[in-house]
């Protein structure tokens, strides 16, 4: 059963140019709702999903298992200022 997103998050998931094969990088994930929305929109792309949060990571991925293990998403605890781009290249590839 699809997740009930909230209008905001729903507005803003509906606003992305989102398509086939797509690699995505958000910022400030918070629990993952709106990662989860997006992989289930980008085919066999990838998304990668930050937050500083160390409990926000915590209940994202709980809440992503799925997602997680079609290996089209994945999580990860960091501060954008500190995040390290050329490590994006090797995630979501299999």
């Amino acid at each position: 059963m699809p997740e009930k997103l909230s209008e905001r998050i729903s507005t803003l998931v509906h606003a992305l140019p989102l398509y086939p094969g797509i690699r995505v990088l958000e910022v400030g994930c918070g629990p993952g709702a709106a990662a989860r929305a997006v992989a289930g929109k980008i085919g066999n792309g990838f998304i990668l999903a930050i937050d500083r949060s160390e409990k926000a990571i915590g209940k994202a991925i709980s809440n992503s298992q799925e997602a997680i293990k079609t290996g089209k998403l994945s999580y990860r605890i960091a501060e954008i200022g500190k995040f390290q781009l050329e490590n994006w290249g090797m995630l979501g590839q299999n």
